[in-house]
Formats: C-alpha cells, sequence, structure tokens
C-alpha cells in the first residue's frame, strides 16, 4: 500500500490521504466500505471518485469526532487487513510529518506501528536531512524506529527501454543518445525526467525530435516557473545569494577556500556557514558529500539568469 503525503499539512491530512489509499488493499469496494464501516460504527463516511481513475474511496468526516479517535481506528483498520496477510505500507515524503502542529501525533503514530507485528513499515522521503533527523535524533519519537536504506539515483541505462516504449505508443523513436542526453540533463532524477518527457510529449515529433526540439521544451519548463523562481531568488539576503552562486560555480565543494570566496566577494567562510544554513532550513539545498541545489529547474534558472 502506497501513501503520498507531500502536501499534507495536519493529522487531518494524513488520516483522510491513508483512507484515500485503502482501496489498494481491498479490490471490491463494497468489501472496503463494509470494513470501514464496521470499524467507524458511530463516525460518518464520505464517498469520492477519482476524476481521472475513476477509483471510489471513502475518508471519514470529522464532526463532532476528536481526531485521535479516527487515527486509532485507522490504525486498528490496518491491523485487521494484515491478520488476513502480511502487509507493506509505504509512507512517501514522510518528512511532512514533522510539520504537523498537532501534539504527540509522532508519538501516537509511532506506539500504533509498533504494534503491527504483520506490517512492514517504509518511509521514504525526498528531503534527506529532514527525514535523517527524525529517526536518528534521540529526542525525537521515530528515533531508530527504522534501519536506513538510502536509494542510488536510478542508472541511465534503465531508462533508456522505458523512454522507447513509451514513445513507441506515439511511433516516435527516441534514438539512445537522445534519451541519455536528457537523463543527464536532469541529473537522472525521475520526478523532473518525467515531467520533461509529458511536455516533450506534446510536440508534434512525428518524425523524431532534433536536439533543438529538446532545447526548446527545456527553456520552455525554465520559462515557465520563473516568476516563483524571481520570488524566491528576491526573498534571499545578500549573502544567501553569493553561496548559491558560488555552490554553482565550485559543484558544491570547496565552498570554504579562499579563491572561492573571493570569486563571490564574500569575506569569510563564516558567512557562508550561516548561509547554508538557512539554505538547508528553507530546503533549497541539502548536503550529502556536496551541496546541492535540491531543484533542478530552479537551479537552470539560476544558471540562465546569473549567467553561468
Amino acid at each position: 500500500m502506497h501513501v503520498e503525503l507531500y502536501g499534507t499539512i495536519s493529522e487531518k491530512d494524513f488520516i483522510i490521504r491513508t483512507f484515500q489509499d485503502l482501496n489498494q488493499l481491498e479490490s471490491n469496494f463494497e468489501r472496503l466500505l463494509k470494513s470501514v464501516s464496521k470499524a467507524l460504527k458511530n463516525i460518518k463516511l464520505n464517498l469520492s471518485i477519482d476524476s481521472a481513475t475513476g477509483a471510489t474511496s471513502v475518508s471519514p468526516s470529522f464532526e463532532a469526532v476528536n481526531e485521535k479517535i479516527i487515527l486509532e481506528e485507522l490504525m486498528n483498520i490496518l491491523s485487521k487487513y494484515s491478520q488476513k496477510r502480511k502487509l507493506v505500507i509505504a509512507f512517501d515524503e514522510f518528512q511532512e510529518v514533522a510539520n504537523y502542529t498537532e501534539e504527540g501525533f509522532e508519538k501516537r503514530l509511532r506506539s500504533f506501528i509498533q504494534q503491527h507485528s504483520n506490517i512492514c513499515y517504509i518511509f521514504s522521503g525526498s528531503q534527506q536531512h529532514l527525514i535523517t533527523e527524525m529517526f536518528s535524533s534521540n529526542n525525537r519519537a521515530f528515533y531508530r524506529l527504522a534501519e536506513s536504506f538510502p536509494l542510488e539515483k536510478i542508472e541511465t541505462k534503465h531508462y533508456i527501454p522505458w523512454v522507447q516504449n513509451l514513445f513507441s505508443r506515439k511511433n516516435v523513436h527516441l534514438p539512445t543518445e537522445l534519451i541519455e542526453e536528457i537523463v543527464a540533463r536532469f541529473e537522472n532524477h525521475p520526478m523532473y525526467i518525467q515531467n520533461f518527457l509529458f511536455h516533450l510529449w506534446e510536440e508534434p515529433g512525428k518524425k523524431g525530435f532534433s536536439p533543438e526540439i529538446i532545447n526548446k521544451v527545456e527553456n520552455a519548463i525554465i520559462e515557465k516557473r520563473s516568476p516563483e523562481h524571481t520570488v524566491l531568488w528576491e526573498t534571499l539576503s545578500i549573502n544567501q545569494k553569493k553561496t548559491l552562486k558560488l555552490i554553482l560555480l565550485n559543484n558544491g565543494t570547496n565552498l570554504f577556500n579562499a579563491d572561492s570566496l573571493k570569486s563571490v566577494n564574500l569575506k569569510t567562510g563564516s558567512l557562508v556557514t550561516k548561509a547554508l544554513s538557512s539554505l538547508i532550513k528553507k530546503e533549497i539545498i541539502l548536503k550529502n558529500e556536496s551541496y546541492l541545489i535540491q531543484d533542478i529547474v530552479f537551479k537552470k534558472w539560476l544558471q540562465k539568469t546569473l549567467s553561468l
């Protein structure tokens, strides 16, 4: 069972999103509805239909009902399904939970999860520093609840047959070299590659796509998001702007080198340290072996805007 938590901002959102994905556990919606209704005897249920897929989902009404009670019943439903067969439940973008304001939510969620011996939980997220802190800080509820398993980037060779098969439905053949170029431009990141291919699909290209078309699509994507990137850029301090430029010029390494600092007119390394900390908190950059700008399209916008 896959639960996408991106965009959730509260315990209520977590509950609704998880309820909506219960149909992954039960192919027969009537049986699912019966199970949920039995568990939530005194709680009104809302039914909804996904306009894109036509799938029907169920979620509880929160009128005059404490969210803590609904969360407990939701976890009981998962437990009951796991008695029939073992389950794997993946919470994607799990770091969103860290921003919920409800007191004690993480502790309560952990207490339920620890009781589920027949459920394997996977907690994944794109904000590595946030999700790492949730499971490695001894003052957090999820401390050592799960074992860390960093995922490597998907290798380019795995994208090639997938992309070629995708565009074969349009009777268009994409040469291997062109796919490798697209994947490299977006640093093997699935989300950005999928977004690029979505826009490329809209191009006529009955006989294939030229490098000029690839450039055109990329520039259109950058231009489309230019207003939001401009607003973001204008909210940054001068030292944060210089530090982003420093990251771009040095590929995220050797940022405290005297020549590197001089290249962006930063006088001391302490200014860089402070700016890096702020940029990480703003989720603009992250630190692995080097400092990386998280949003690849924002990175490309910066390179274009700063003429790098």
